[in-house]
């Protein structure tokens, strides 16, 4: 639709129309009233209204498409490791018992969901020898007061393999700072089972979630893997799903164990 002609444009206002003479006893046909604006409110009305309620609904849209975006703040830090090198395996586990001050790590852990995991491995060693480079870098500024005591578990189907790390900081700010450290993946570094433990030696480092939860001045890490090496999947898949399952097993025991 072409815009109307406004005021000062050629053309506008038309110059006056001249008709056919009219007959004789015929007059001019009286002037349409004029009108009083009403109308043109009216429709400016309805127009705005229409153009309100748009608006309205607009903004509602955005504000529930908005709402759908909101991160869960709750959730226990999480990351995925993907190096390529396994340096850790140059110290090996062992299949000694009694290894944490608490009695957590135990050759059997049963969790809520009826499933059983059997310790294949333990250690105990130091939070600067087992921490990765970033790790080691946040102990710095928070660290550990004792040992890291360690255990690698088996999922009862012996397919993923979770190793359960816990370590006391001074204090729940130092647990919280040392923990947010495996945004920058940085986590302990990660064991496999022990030899005689009759699960796979793997070479290489495989891919691994690694979770960790405080609980006051204590770190709960669980880090789990495909016992045979192999992509982890994303935070739907069972790697994912076993580290969770086995790290909040063992953070609730620390937690009714107080």
């Amino acid at each position: 639709m072409q815009p109307p002609q406004w005021p000062g444009q050629p053309g506008y206002p038309p110059g006056p129309q001249q008709g056919p003479p009219l007959g004789p006893g015929i007059s001019k046909p009286p002037p349409p009233p004029k009108s009083d604006g009403a109308g043109g409110v009216i429709i400016a009305l309805l127009l705005g209204g229409g153009f309100l309620v748009l608006v309205l609904i607009v903004g509602v849209v955005v504000v529930l498409a908005s709402g759908d975006d909101d991160d869960d703040r709750t959730s226990p830090p999480v990351t995925v490791s993907t190096s390529s090198t396994y340096s850790p395996y140059s110290t090996p586990t062992t299949s000694a018992g009694g290894i944490d001050p608490k009695g957590v790590l135990t050759p059997t852990i049963r969790t809520a969901r009826g499933n059983t995991f059997t310790r294949v491995g333990t250690r105990v060693d130091s939070c600067t020898a087992r921490a990765n480079s970033t790790m080691l870098e946040r102990l710095r500024l928070y660290p550990c007061t004792d040992q890291m005591y360690s255990a690698v578990y088996a999922n009862p189907s012996r397919t993923i393999v979770t190793v359960i790390s816990v370590v006391q900081t001074g204090s729940s700010t130092d647990a919280n700072g040392l923990s947010r450290a495996v945004y920058s993946e940085g986590w302990p570094r990660l064991l496999k089972p022990s030899d005689d433990s009759g699960m796979p030696q793997l070479s290489q480092e495989p891919s691994s979630w690694t979770r960790a939860w405080t609980l006051d001045s204590t770190i709960v890490y669980a880090q789990s893997y495909w016992a045979r090496g192999g992509s982890v999947g994303d935070r739907t898949g069972s790697v994912y799903n076993t580290a969770g399952e086995l790290g909040v097993e063992v953070t609730n025991t620390l937690r009714f164990s107080n």
